[in-house]
């Protein structure tokens, strides 16, 4: 009988462990894309152009990731002075420590391939910016990046930043894991 309780100990400890430091999908109100206000915009998403930049923000319901009914659609026609004046940001904060390993995962192409989109993650806290640069192709493609946060924060945030003029971004299918 002993050597049965000590099992079901060591397999509590186990699993206990194993779900403590596995790493979890934060639960995003719509990061995928897939929800759209009556005015025919992204609930939790906000598109940025300033200082020069210009882009036709849209949702796409037709060439999407397969799987997906939407993708956010950008047409770049002019890029501002700084690579952040021509973004989307995800509009829900998550919390996180120094350290904590966030990683991202997006879909996404770009019409004639090789534009190129930045990954960004920042929060309220001077000095935590932190940024990935990916070169797209013409397909629909997975990519992700692993950020170690560098504060302490309520207010972690990320966005994308088109960084190609006069071309096509396609985004879609976006998951914040922590």
């Amino acid at each position: 009988m002993k050597p049965n309780i000590k099992f079901i100990l060591l397999l509590f400890t186990v699993l206990f462990y194993t779900n403590s430091y596995a790493q979890k999908t934060l639960e995003l109100k719509n990061s995928n894309l897939e929800g759209v206000s009556p005015e025919g915009k992204f609930w939790w998403w906000n598109n940025v152009t300033r200082k020069g930049a210009d882009a036709t923000f849209s949702v796409e319901d037709f060439d999407t990731n397969p799987g997906s009914q939407r993708a956010l659609k950008v047409e770049t026609h002019q890029l501002g002075e700084k690579g952040y004046h021509l973004s989307s940001q995800f509009n829900q904060k998550f919390k996180g420590k120094v350290g904590d390993a966030v990683t991202i995962i997006f879909h996404a192409k770009n019409k004639g391939g090789k534009g190129k989109m930045k990954v960004v993650i920042q929060s309220d806290v001077q000095g935590s910016y932190q940024g990935k640069d990916f070169i797209l192709t013409e397909d629909w493609t997975k990519y992700s990046h692993t950020f170690s946060l560098k504060s302490d924060s309520s207010n972690q945030a990320i966005r994308f930043w088109y960084m190609t003029q006069g071309t096509e971004f396609y985004l879609d299918d976006v998951s914040i894991s922590k």
